[in-house]
């Protein structure tokens, strides 16, 4: 199941007691149904980044706030979605 394809799924599910007490025949029959619904939660996967190791060398006397690199990493579920 993906999150991303099918966030729902509905199955009608019908279960049958094939082995009764022959005392309760007069009963039956002995099955039902039922509606369940599947709920699937998206799951963060970790990120998938474009390299497999970053070397970023900084200056001891760098200004605060400066650029020093750049990490790109993708969301593997969403296609095109760099992460935040």
């Amino acid at each position: 199941m993906d999150f991303e394809n099918k966030m729902l799924y509905t199955l009608r599910v019908e279960a049958t007691n094939t082995h009764p007490d022959p005392r309760f025949l007069q009963l039956g029959p002995f099955k039902d149904t039922a509606l369940v619904k599947i709920s699937v939660e998206d799951i963060d996967e970790p990120p998938v980044f474009s390299r497999p190791w970053y070397l970023i060398e900084v200056d001891e006397d760098a200004k605060e706030g400066s650029i020093i690199g750049q990490v790109v990493a993708q969301d593997p579920d969403i296609t095109k979605n760099a992460v935040k």
